[in-house]
């Protein structure tokens, strides 16, 4: 699978995953919250940047890891492909069901339109970022 296809299947998973999460507090007042609330509110940021088209803050909520996972070259390209895949897409309705911790990791589950799912967060020069995004089988 060519680079672009490997971010937009995995930007199109996220998609149908989660959304925006309305109000959701900005990513910079996570000082004094909770991982989990912490979780919560890049979740939230992250989607409502993709609902927004505001694709260069998007990317820059993805770690690392997710750029390396699915072979994006750098921020430029990764909004870009974002552009391509998601200008016209429609705002997906979504719920966080729970949020836990598993080792370095903070697991957000969350249902959107029906369909479960899983987005694994990731601390990364001192702040969350999201490391994947998967689609579950069951609830």
């Amino acid at each position: 699978m060519s680079t672009r296809n490997t971010l937009a299947a995995a930007i199109l998973a996220v998609q149908l995953l989660v959304t925006i999460g309305l109000g959701a507090a900005p990513v910079s007042a996570a000082r004094g919250l909770t991982l989990e609330a912490q979780a919560r509110n890049v979740v939230g940021e992250f989607f409502q940047t993709i609902n927004a088209r505001q694709f260069a803050k998007t990317c820059d909520l993805l770690s690392r890891g997710f750029y390396k996972q699915n072979r994006i070259p750098d921020k430029k390209r990764c909004v870009l492909r974002l552009t391509a895949g998601l200008t016209n897409t429609p705002t997906v309705f979504f719920r966080i069901l729970g949020v836990r911790l598993q080792g370095d990791e903070a697991i957000v589950r969350a249902r959107a339109n029906g369909a479960p799912g899983q987005i694994t967060l990731v601390r990364e020069s001192g702040a969350l970022k999201i490391l994947k995004v998967r689609r579950s089988l069951g609830s």
